[in-house]
């Protein structure tokens, strides 16, 4: 029996139903802290940002920094600023300024921004140089001068002429000089310009009957006539001869650019005619008197009377004739001049030189030679010394000596450096040859400092050392914004004051960039503004060694050593220099009782008289900077050292010598060792180099 499953259909289920839940109000004192936290960070945030602008806004000063050109772009470096137009808000402080502009040289320059509420400062960048490309006419074999020195032939790009005028002249054979002022507009631009040249000749034409003449120009054969020459502008002698006539000889005055057409010239039969030969060459002939010109020559007399005729030439004797012709004759005279000699006696050092006359070697410098009586070239030569040139003229009947002292190559190039030297900025530095000498001073000198060490030293590299201090009108060359400021109402400001409040790395970049103006290589190594090192072999200005500025300040002759720049005892002499003194007592705490100098503070650089080797200042006035580090650490085993240049590295730089604040017998001696990192108002510097060649 079978089984069948019923299925029951399904059914709906009832629809579910989604109520809304009652509102509950969280209890009171429950606070949903994730949220509201949230909301007061973010509140804090905002009031924080707008009190640290406001604080800047009101902190700030008010900058205007005008460039030319307008569109340079400014770069400020070293804090916060803001720019509003042309003026920046800028908090007081120190800044690094770079300024740049397509065709001009960049400029970095470091910003003080003082306490003042609008400060205003102008800078010019200086323009790049330019070019110049002369061309003329004629094309080519032009010499181009520009400034007095000669920079090649035309067609020329002259290269590099920095901005404003310079001297242009053009010279050229034949052709007039031209000279004129050319503005060069820099910016990297090259200009052209054209010039043609006015001929410093004349064509002159001549013309005879009968024709096929020799022209003479000065004694120069310029060829038969008719014929048309160009002849330089001036005086010149003009002669024509043909065989059977006579000489025609006058002279003409040649004006540039202005041809000349001379009237037909008829030659007159000459009825004697007598050819002249002379050795050497080229004796000038006079005929009754009359300067005919110079052998070989044709000369037309008169017949059947008797002419005196003279030859004569310089370096040999005069040879006298006198001749009378016949009527229609021709006839040839070989004259042979002698030598005029006279004795020249040479002595030389050393006596192992030779002797070289008119480019002939004639042996030994030590010896007596006959001459003949014109102008001889003589040179005297010896390896390893520089060479001797002059040009004598012997006289007849006139012993002559000559005396030459060779000198050595080493001695010329000696020679050839300056003993004072001007730096672009104006500043005079003086050549010095140092010798060793002992730095430091005794432990049982009065007044020594514990840094004060005895060590000899070997100093023997020539140097330049500044005879007088940098001034603030020097320094502003370089720091148009700096201000050495004031103490306690004294100005320390002043053009010719000594330039204060700057660090050492100041003073090393002024002396970097005064290389730059004197074309020298850089002492200091720079990056970006920092002072990284020094390359001792560097000729460009730096800051004296302390070894330099002792031996400038302490050694007198070869032995003597001072203790203080007066001497060697207390209290100053007048006029020795400006320490702190009895007007400076309400300033100072210690002073030099009895002594005034009638300078409160700094005096204007080089009031005081000059130390033995021309220096000013080297005591009082302001303490200076020098290119060591400090160190206390001097043994035995660093002396002797040659030429030093102090530690490779350290924090502070030594400072040396007294200043206008300084008044103790510690500070008044040479030896007073002081250090350093930051500016003061009485610390300043003077410039130092190497000499070029040693």
């Amino acid at each position: 029996m079978s089984t069948t499953d019923t299925i029951e259909p399904a059914q709906p289920r009832p629809a579910e139903v989604i109520k809304p839940a009652p509102f509950k109000p969280l209890p009171p004192g429950v606070v949903k802290r994730g949220r509201r936290r949230t909301g007061y960070t973010l509140v804090g945030l905002v009031i924080a940002v707008f009190a640290g602008v406001m604080w800047f806004l009101f902190t700030a000063k008010s900058v205007a920094i005008v460039v030319d050109p307008a569109t340079a772009a400014v770069d400020i470096d070293g804090g916060m600023h803001l720019r509003l137009g042309d003026r920046y808000l800028l908090r007081s402080g120190s800044y690094r300024l770079s300024i740049e502009s397509p065709r001009y040289y960049p400029l970095q320059q470091d910003l003080e921004i003082g306490v003042e509420q609008n400060q205003h400062y102008a800078f010019q960048l200086q323009r790049l140089p330019g070019h110049l490309q002369v061309t003329t006419v004629p094309a080519t074999g032009v010499e181009v001068w520009v400034n007095e020195e000669l920079r090649g032939t035309a067609p020329l790009l002259v290269r590099n002429l920095s901005h404003g005028k310079h001297a242009l002249k053009l010279v050229a054979d034949r052709y007039l000089p031209y000279a004129e002022s050319v503005e060069i507009e820099g910016l990297d631009q090259e200009q052209k310009l054209t010039v043609a040249l006015t001929p410093a000749w004349a064509a002159v034409t001549f013309t005879t009957e009968p024709p096929g003449a020799d022209v003479y120009i000065d004694d120069v054969n310029v060829g038969p006539t008719p014929s048309t020459t160009e002849i330089l502008q001036g005086v010149h002698n003009v002669r024509i001869m043909l065989s059977g006539y006579k000489a025609w000889t006058r002279a003409i005055n040649v004006t540039a650019n202005e041809a000349m057409n001379m009237p037909p010239i008829a030659l007159e039969t000459a009825d004697a005619v007598v050819f002249l030969e002379t050795t050497p060459a080229r004796a000038n002939v006079t005929v009754a008197g009359v300067y005919a010109g110079q052998t070989p020559l044709e000369v037309a007399l008169d017949p059947g009377q008797t002419v005196e005729i003279r030859l004569f030439k310089e370096g040999y004797q005069s040879s006298i004739r006198q001749l009378m012709v016949k009527p229609d004759a021709n006839q040839r005279l070989q004259i042979t001049l002698q030598p005029e000699l006279t004795a020249v006696q040479f002595i030389t050092t050393p006596p192992d030189a030779e002797l070289y006359i008119d480019g002939k070697l004639r042996g030994s410098a030590l010896q007596a030679l006959e001459l003949t009586t014109q102008p001889h070239t003589i040179e005297i030569k010896k390896a390893g010394y520089a060479d001797y040139k002059t040009t004598i003229t012997p006289r007849a009947g006139v012993a002559q000596q000559v005396t030459a002292s060779l000198k050595t190559l080493q001695q010329v190039k000696q020679d050839a450096v300056k003993s004072v030297l001007n730096t672009a900025a104006g500043q005079a530095l003086k050549l010095y040859h140092p010798s060793g000498f002992t730095m430091g001073a005794s432990r049982r000198e009065p007044g020594r400092r514990a840094n004060e060490t005895l060590r000899n030293v070997a100093i023997n590299r020539p140097f330049y050392l500044a005879l007088q201090e940098i001034s603030n009108k020097e320094f502003s060359a370089f720091d148009q914004g700096h201000n050495s400021g004031e103490a306690q109402g004294n100005s320390l400001n002043g053009d010719d004051q000594p330039v204060v409040n700057i660090n050492w790395e100041q003073a090393a970049r002024y002396c970097n960039w005064l290389s730059r103006q004197d074309a020298l290589p850089a002492f200091y190594n720079e990056d970006n503004g920092r002072i990284t090192g020094s390359n001792p072999q560097a000729t460009g200005y730096r800051l004296p060694t302390e070894a330099e500025w002792e031996w400038a300040a302490r050694v007198v002759g070869r032995q003597q050593v001072l203790r203080f720049p007066w001497g060697d005892a207390l209290p100053p002499t007048r006029d020795s220099g400006n320490y702190g003194d009895d007007s400076a007592a309400p300033l100072l705490g210690r002073i030099v009782s009895g002594y005034n100098d009638g300078h409160i503070v700094s005096a204007p650089v080089g009031s005081f008289n000059a130390n033995s080797k021309g220096i000013y200042d080297l005591g009082g006035n302001v303490a200076e900077w020098v290119h060591d580090y400090y160190d206390t650490s001097v043994t035995v085993d660093n002396s002797n050292v040659p030429n030093p240049l102090g530690p490779e590295h350290g924090e502070y730089h030594v400072i040396r010598g007294s200043s206008w604040r300084h008044g103790s017998i510690t500070e008044l001696r040479l030896t007073y060792r002081d250090y350093g990192n930051q500016a003061r108002d009485d610390v300043g510097f003077r410039i130092a180099r190497f000499l070029d060649h040693e």
